[in-house]
Order: C-alpha cells, then structure tokens, then sequence
C-alpha cells in the first residue's frame, strides 16, 4: 500500500486573462506580485497549459458564486482548476469534453480572443496534440438547451440557465462514470473485503 494525496489538495489554479493562473503567500522566482481588490499582495505565476489525467469534475459554491472545479493528475500531483460556472472557459471546455478519451492524458489551454470590443473566453481541449471539436454546436445543438433572451430589470439579456444545468446533469450522468473507479475495479483480484 502507498501513501496517496487527496485531490482536495495539491495545486490550485485559476484563469485569469487567458492564462493558468497559480497563486502563492511569498513571492517566488517566476511569480508577479499585485494587489488584488481585496487590497491583499499576491503572488502569481502564470502558464498556458496543463495536462494530465481527468480524475474528476465537479461544482462548488462559495460567497463568490458557483464555480467548476476540474481536476487533473500528473504523475504524483493532482491539479485544482477552478473556473466560474457560466463562464466562457467552462462552457467551451464542456462542450468539447464528450469527445476526449477519458482514458488518456488531456490537455487544457486557456485563450482569450479579443476582437475590437468583444472578448471570448475559451478553454480549448487537446488530446494527442490534436484539438477536441465540440460535441453539441450551432449546426448540430443535439438535444442542448438554446440560450434564451430574457428582459431582467428592464434590460434584455440571454440567459444560459437551462443549458449550464443541460450540462452539469451530462457530466454527472455521462462523464463522471468513466473517471471514477467502481467497486469492482477498486477490488478486482483482490478477496479482501472492501
């Protein structure tokens, strides 16, 4: 038997501007220190990719809203990505997700496209160095969910609510059965009790 550590811990990452984001209490060799908009100095190193195994995938809730939470293992190390719930970089990453091998290594790298005005968020999926397209898409939606156009305190707005629970509901019945061991393979060849 081997010492294992948890998923809950090892590295935590966010995005931030199109990059894997790391934060640290002191400054390091790599790391860029600023204020953030609580008036505390972090330190951060940035990176435009990570890969490893999906050993899980879940949503949290936390005073800031709710958020994904993606993890992947390296080797030894787990790796936390966290990203908001309706954002660009988990809508694209999940809809691409039905089209990776589950089995093998992925890659996840943040982009952010700014044209004129408009920013786009996305988180592209890799396997093999070669990009996942996405499963559900404009010319074939399948059975996802459209955005509809809503009109909140008097401005019309489109809202996503249907398609990110669409979504959520796929993962917990599609993805997270591929990833997480069963009984069975947890005890094959094994007679102890589990």
């Amino acid at each position: 038997m081997g010492l294992n550590q948890s998923q809950s811990k090892g590295v935590f990452l966010s995005i931030t501007n199109g990059k894997l984001v790391r934060q640290f209490s002191a400054p390091t060799e790599k790391s860029v220190s600023r204020v953030n908009k609580m008036g505390r100095e972090v330190h951060e190193e940035f990176y435009d990719s990570m890969d490893g195994w999906l050993t899980d995938i879940k949503t949290k809730q936390s005073e800031y809203g709710k958020f994904w939470v993606i993890t992947l293992k390296d080797n030894e190390t787990y790796y936390n990505l966290e990203m908001k719930y309706a954002s660009g970089y988990a809508t694209s990453f999940l809809k691409a997700l039905p089209n990776a091998d589950l089995s093998q290594f992925i890659t996840l790298s943040p982009k952010l496209i700014v044209d004129g005005d408009k920013k786009q968020s996305v988180l592209f999926i890799s396997q093999n160095q070669k990009g996942l397209k996405h499963f559900w898409t404009k010319d074939n939606p399948r059975d996802l969910p459209p955005m509809v156009k809503i009109k909140r305190k008097g401005i019309e707005e489109w809202d996503d609510t249907d398609r990110m629970e669409y979504l959520e509901n796929y993962v917990k019945d599609n993805i997270l059965p591929k990833i997480k061991p069963t009984l069975q393979d947890v005890n094959e060849g094994d007679d102890t009790p589990f």
